[in-house]
């Protein structure tokens, strides 16, 4: 099964398409619901995520953006990653390796489930850089213009 994990900045990107109503994070939503990526998969959604998307859009609106606030992205083929004492317990020392230990907050987060998960991590954050040789990350600002991830998967 493949599965991935979605960074905060890939699930807001979801909503933000560019002028010509292209976005990398909401067609790699929609290749799975059309089929395009083959194969049972799993989106992990980590729970931290929630508030950081919650704050997001708070800000956005404050800036005059519009941005809806409801996402509907829960499907059968996902779920909420919980950010508890387990996660806590199995991720304490990869905190402290190289890569690892130059991420922060969220993003380290993110990263330590990605590797627990033996998940590709969906992001549009290049400082993942750091991780790269430990997990595998999607960086979607190499899509932003087209969906050049696809190349990963055919």
């Amino acid at each position: 099964m493949k599965k991935f994990v979605w960074d905060t900045s890939a699930l807001i990107n979801i909503k933000e398409p560019n002028a010509e109503g292209y976005s990398p994070g909401h067609s790699f939503m929609k290749d799975f619901s059309d089929g395009w990526i083959e194969g049972p998969y799993l989106n992990i959604f980590p729970s931290i995520a929630v508030f950081e998307l919650s704050a997001t859009v708070s800000r956005k609106h404050r800036e005059g953006q519009k941005i809806l606030r409801d996402f509907y992205i829960m499907t059968d083929n996902s779920k909420i990653y919980d950010v508890d004492r387990s996660l806590i317990d199995k991720s304490h020392d990869l905190a402290a390796t190289d890569g690892f230990n130059k991420l922060r907050g969220a993003d380290l987060i993110f990263a330590c489930i990605a590797y627990l998960e033996d998940a590709f991590l969906i992001t549009l954050d290049r400082h993942y850089q750091a991780v790269a040789n430990k997990i595998k990350v999607i960086d979607l600002r190499d899509s932003i213009d087209s969906p050049r991830y696809r190349r990963l998967f055919e």
